[in-house]
Formats: structure tokens, sequence, C-alpha cells
């Protein structure tokens, strides 16, 4: 969108050199729509952000309890949920009782892989010492949810302060574009 408003800008001069209405016209309709593009990103992103968390949440402990298949397992899924438990030091998608009755469990007997735990390394990493001293206890989800609300705010803060510092640039090519008129 930038890139496009940079080319814009150029096209707006070269209409007010040249005294082109029409490349001057064409240039206020195209930052129009870029505006109101912005303007519906960040309506869309306020709006959706609670109804897709909710849905995201119930679709990854469902998916979590049936795919996930353990820390070593050559899958892709349990490799990535290895890497964001590992990273982000939490167990599971809600918490560590995420893993009870799930399909891990079910191969394995451990109620929790061994990326839940704080080091890995030591013998209390046992896939049953639940301990606050040996695994993380939070899950995945709420650390996800903070950093994609980070995100969304970044972008909509963002989006809406590019609408703003576009203003001036549409209304000073319609005022000229009245003016050639």
């Amino acid at each position: 969108m930038g890139c496009i408003t940079v080319l814009l800008v150029f096209a707006r001069w070269y209409g007010a050199t040249k005294e082109s209405r029409g490349t001057l016209l064409f240039c206020f309709l195209c930052m129009v729509v870029i505006l109101i593009m912005e303007i519906t990103v960040a309506t869309v992103v306020l709006a959706f952000l609670p109804i897709v968390e909710e849905m995201a949440l119930e679709h990854n402990f469902v998916t979590l309890r049936r795919n996930y298949s353990g820390y070593n397992a050559p899958d892709d899924y349990s490799t990535e949920w290895n890497l964001v438990m590992e990273n982000l030091k939490c167990c599971g998608v809600k918490n560590y009782t995420d893993f009870s009755g799930s399909s891990f469990e079910m191969m394995t007997g451990h109620t929790y892989p061994r990326s839940c735990c704080k080091s890995f390394r030591t013998v209390a990493c046992d896939g049953h010492n639940v301990s606050i001293g040996v695994i993380h206890q939070e899950g995945c989800f709420p650390k996800l949810l903070k950093i994609t609300r980070t995100q969304s705010f970044n972008l909509i803060g963002g989006t809406l302060g590019a609408a703003v510092m576009q203003l001036p640039g549409i209304l000073a090519t319609l005022l000229l574009f009245v003016k050639l008129g």
C-alpha cells in the first residue's frame, strides 16, 4: 500500500504540473479507495478478534489432543508445538492437563511431553511429575493470544496512522482538481 501511495503521489505531482484533471481524478479516487481499505482493515481486526480468539482456542485444544505425538515425533505438528512450548515456556493449549486423555497420553503413558519441562534433562521430567518446579503450568494459548493482540493493535495503529497521514494528500488532490475545473 505504501509503494502504491508513493506512486500515486508522483502521479499527482505529474497531474498538477501538467494541469491534467484526469490524472488528478484518478489519483484522488485511488487514494480514497486505499483510505477506505485501511479503515476497513482496522475495523475488521477490531470486530473479529474476539470471535477468532474463541474459535482458535477450541480448534487448537481439540487438534492438540488428537494430533500431538510427542517430543521426538517426526511429524510437523508435534515439532511445531514443541517449539512453541519450549520458546514460550508453556505447556498445552490451556494448561498442562490438556494432554490427559489425549492420543499422546494413550501412546506414551505420560501426562505431559518433555517440552513442558522447565529443564527436560532432569530426572524429575518423567512425564508424570506435575509439580510447579518441574513443568510449566500455564498454557500456551494465553501467551500466543497476548502476542496476537499486540501485533493486531500495532497493525490497527499503523493502518489508522497511515490513513490519517493520507488525508492531507487526498484533500490537496481534491482542491487541485476543483481549482483546475
